[in-house]
C-alpha cells in the first residue's frame, strides 16, 4: 500500500486503481465505509483520495476534527486500499470541475469513482455528481445514497455534536468503532496523586473535537495492553479557578511510571458531569463512587 501524503497536483502517480473512492472522510465513519465497501465489490484495486486539509479545515481554522491526518492513514490502511491519497486543497481550491476531473484521470489514473450523492467539487463547489458521470461516464460514476441508522443520516457532523454533547454512545454507534483519544502524557500538578487517585495527564491535539466536559469510563491502551480506566475532561472547577482545558485519565489497578508514553484513551460511556465540589473529600468520594460503577460492569 502506498500513502501519498500532500500530493501536489503536478505529480504523476504509478498506481492503477480499478475504482478510486473520493471524500473527505473525517473520522472514517460508517457512511464512509459504505464507500469503501462498495469499491471493493468493484475491485481489490482501489484507492481512496481524501483532501488535506479537508475543505471546512481550510476554510474555517476553528473547525473541529473527528480524526488528524494519522489517524485516518490508521483506519483506512486496515482496509488494504492500493493506495491513499492526500491532495493538497490549496493545490486544487481553485480549479474548475474540469480541470479537477483531468487530475484525477491523468494524473491519478482515476476510470472509476463512487462517492456519496453530496459530493461537491471544484472552485465554488459548483461540481457535482453530475458533472462526474458527464465526464467519467454513467456507468463509471457510483453515487451511493446517505447511510443511516436508527433513521439518522450519519455524518461526521453529527458524530461530532454527538461528542460534544456528551452522546458517546450514539456517537460509537455512527463511527462504528469506539471514540478514541491519542496523545503523550505530561506532567501535571499531581493533584490526583495526593488525594490517593494518581492520573495521567494527555497532551491531545488542538484540532480534534472536544468531548463535553465530564467523567467517562473509558479502556487505556498502553503498550498494547488494555485497562479500564475513568477520564475527566474538562477545568477541574474543584482545584482550579483558571480555565484550563485538561484531558486526565485515571487507570485502573496500574501504578507504573508512564511520563512521555503514548495512550490511548477509548471513550466507553459518559458517567456524570463535572461537578464543583465544596471540598476535595467530598471530591475524592465521587470518585471513588465513579470507579466503583465501572469495576462492578
Amino acid at each position: 500500500m502506498n500513502v501519498y501524503e500532500n500530493l501536489d497536483i503536478n505529480t504523476n502517480i504509478d498506481d492503477n486503481p480499478d475504482i478510486t473512492c473520493i471524500g473527505a472522510f473525517d473520522g472514517v465513519h460508517l457512511g464512509h465505509m459504505e464507500l469503501i465497501k462498495f469499491a471493493k465489490t468493484v475491485s481489490s484495486k482501489y484507492q481512496i483520495l481524501t483532501f488535506d486539509p479537508i475543505p471546512k479545515k481550510y476554510f474555517n481554522t476553528e473547525h473541529e476534527l473527528l480524526s488528524t491526518k494519522q489517524m485516518k492513514i490508521n483506519i483506512l490502511s486496515k482496509n488494504n486500499p492500493e493506495s491513499i491519497i492526500f491532495l493538497s486543497f490549496e493545490n486544487i481550491k481553485e480549479l474548475s470541475p474540469l480541470d479537477f476531473c483531468n487530475i484525477l484521470s491523468e494524473k491519478l489514473n482515476t476510470s472509476a469513482i463512487v462517492v456519496g450523492r453530496d459530493f461537491k467539487f471544484g472552485k465554488n463547489r459548483v461540481g457535482d455528481v453530475k458533472f462526474l458521470i458527464k465526464y467519467f461516464g454513467n456507468s463509471n460514476v457510483h453515487v451511493l445514497n446517505d447511510y443511516e441508522v436508527n433513521n439518522l443520516k450519519v455524518s461526521s457532523t453529527l458524530i461530532k455534536s454527538s461528542i460534544s454533547d456528551g452522546k458517546i454512545d450514539l456517537a460509537n454507534k455512527l463511527l462504528g468503532y469506539t471514540f478514541s483519544l491519542k496523545g503523550k502524557v505530561i506532567h501535571g500538578n499531581r493533584m490526583g496523586h495526593s488525594i490517593g487517585f494518581p492520573t495521567a495527564n494527555m497532551k491531545i491535539d488542538k484540532e480534534l473535537v472536544i468531548p463535553k466536559f465530564g467523567v467517562y469510563e473509558v479502556i487505556v491502551t498502553i503498550k498494547e495492553k488494555k485497562y479500564k480506566g475513568l477520564m475527566n475532561i474538562g477545568k477541574k472547577p474543584t482545584v482550579s479557578e483558571e480555565f484550563n482545558l485538561s484531558h486526565e485519565v485515571h487507570i485502573l489497578d496500574f501504578n507504573e511510571d508512564i511520563y512521555d508514553s503514548i495512550l490511548e484513551v477509548e471513550l466507553q460511556s459518559f458517567i456524570r458531569e463535572e461537578i464543583k465540589f465544596e471540598n476535595i473529600n467530598k471530591l475524592k468520594a465521587q470518585i471513588a463512587i465513579d470507579i466503583k460503577s465501572i469495576k462492578n460492569k
